[in-house]
């Protein structure tokens, strides 16, 4: 390890999964009385162990509520420590997102809240210890980041609109750069489907699906699942693409001639089910953002 050198990471702090460059895994956090039998998905920070990314976090009125995002943090460094993307011991800066409705009033809080003052930050994952310097932490808008290395090319009017687990975020750009004063947060999400089809399965088949299930076939659109558990599915993202598409015509967006870019954890939903143009692209990578963030971090450096 090269003593001086800064590394970059990207993290995506998401209301349901977690998203590096590397890695996707969901944002539970759970801690243990005592040390778990298994040591995997184990973070031990502090003196208390915890089981990280074994199931999803309910939705939290603010991610500075608790520890969890923080500790969730840990275990994305520990896994691209894994993956090689950084050596162990190294100092990082973070590169970050926040929803555009809270980017302004929470942005400050958030980088106090992942920068904290005990550095460097020691722990162990897995049963191998860690430390991180993390030398800074950087904040970006999510939608933005998630099309950040496109800009320059995008000529013209664009709507940038990220389908995410909680919120959808419609962002405007002109010319490559993002207008503000028309930049949009509405509160649909793709936690409310999987709530959905788990009643609508429950309702029809007597058990409901679980969210696993739910979330690989968003992911994937497999056809490895039974036919009238994949009707049901669609059935759910089907309408949930025609609100999208109905938020957009509301708020007095064009989806016939606008050029619009489907992001998030939605995007494979909308290529899926919604209406197709030469003005509508689509970017299915649900780590877009965290890679985005991790660009834009060291376009700042």
């Amino acid at each position: 390890m090269e003593e001086n050198r800064i590394y970059y990471v990207g993290i995506d702090h998401g209301n349901h999964l977690m998203k590096t460059s590397n890695h996707v895994f969901e944002n539970g956090v759970e801690r243990q009385a005592v040390k778990p039998t298994f040591q995997a998905n184990t973070l031990v920070y502090d003196g208390a162990f915890y089981k990280i990314g074994e199931k999803r976090n309910s939705v939290k009125d603010s991610k500075l509520a608790d520890d969890d995002y923080y500790l969730l943090t840990l275990a994305a460094l520990a896994k691209e420590c894994q993956a090689g993307s950084i050596p162990n011991g190294a100092r990082v800066v973070l590169g970050v997102g926040l929803p555009l409705k809270q980017f302004a009033t929470v942005r400050k809080q958030f980088v106090k809240y992942l920068k904290r003052g005990n550095q460097p930050v020691h722990f162990k994952f897995e049963d191998v210890a860690y430390d991180f310097t993390i030398e800074n932490v950087l904040a970006f808008p999510q939608c933005y980041a998630a099309v950040a290395d496109r800009l320059g090319s995008m000529k013209g009017e664009y709507l940038i609109v990220d389908v995410g687990s909680w919120t959808i975020d419609i962002m405007h750009v002109k010319d490559g750069v993002p207008v503000e004063s028309k930049c949009e947060t509405f509160t649909e999400s793709m936690i409310s489907v999987i709530q959905e089809i788990k009643s609508r399965s429950s309702e029809v088949f007597g058990k409901e699906i679980s969210e696993n299930v739910i979330t690989d076939y968003i992911s994937n659109f497999s056809s490895n699942y039974p036919e009238k558990y994949a009707r049901i599915m669609d059935e759910a993202l089907e309408k949930f693409v025609s609100r999208v598409e109905g938020i957009l015509k509301e708020n007095g967006h064009d989806t016939e001639f606008t050029n619009i870019i489907y992001v998030g954890g939605g995007a494979k939903a909308m290529e899926r089910f919604g209406k197709h143009g030469d003005n509508i692209s689509y970017v299915t990578d649900v780590r877009a953002n965290a890679k985005g963030y991790e660009f834009l971090a060291k376009q700042m450096a």
